[in-house]
């Protein structure tokens, strides 16, 4: 069983609970429920109750607080590839992460939503498909992705989504390519006869996306 001081603290982080509207509910000093949460053990077992009686409830309600927010939420969002436009909720779901599509004649990248403050700020994720990349990304796997503003700032070997002017995606090692204003994608499958690098000029390419972190599935 969890320990109530252990808790209080994490709903407190979880709603933003002030610790005096905690106390004036379940008349137990705020004093008191300071040390709880700093790990003093409750000594009084009426005390006791009536705060798990309290948690009890707030978590449940909580709870259901944030299993609304999440069907409210679309599961997918839009990013906009011709403009520095921010993402927006794709409403309908109709198109899977990775494809491209087209609003207003705007092209966008659909993604899907992620909630990862672990990863620092990306803008959702894509499914790998194929085994060009692997062992380092396997087929199934997921991509956290940033967009970049500026196509000049590649850095050389590092992962990069790149999309070309006919709509397609792929991940690669990304380098200065031999002809000037070109680039080189490098697949990691050690198969280079079945997998082999490709230049494309930057005016071959719609956008380019940081592949900030893999997300695999144990």
């Amino acid at each position: 069983m969890k320990d109530i001081g252990i808790r209080l603290r994490e709903y407190r982080s979880r709603s933003n609970a002030k610790m005096p509207a905690i106390a004036s509910a379940t008349g137990i000093a705020k004093e008191t429920l300071y040390k709880w949460e700093k790990g003093t053990k409750p000594s009084s077992i009426e005390e006791y109750y009536k705060l798990k009686g309290y948690l009890d409830k707030m978590e449940v309600s909580l709870d259901e607080e944030t299993f609304e927010l999440v069907k409210q939420h679309p599961a997918t969002l839009r990013i906009p590839l011709t403009s520095a436009g921010p993402a927006v909720p794709q409403s309908d779901g109709k198109a899977a992460s990775g494809m491209v599509i087209f609003s207003n004649n705007e092209p966008e990248l659909i993604v899907d939503r992620i909630s990862a403050p672990c990863l620092g700020a990306v803008e959702g994720s894509i499914e790998m498909i194929g085994n060009s990349m692997e062992p380092t990304f396997c087929n199934g796997c997921r991509i956290a992705i940033v967009r970049l503003s500026d196509n000049r700032s590649l850095i050389p070997g590092q992962y990069y989504y790149v999309i070309d002017t006919n709509w397609q995606g792929i991940v690669r090692r990304v380098y200065q390519g031999e002809k000037e204003n070109c680039i080189r994608l490098v697949a990691d499958n050690p198969d280079q006869f079945k997998h082999p690098p490709v230049e494309k000029s930057l005016e071959q390419i719609a956008a380019i996306f940081k592949v900030s972190a893999a997300l695999i599935k144990f």
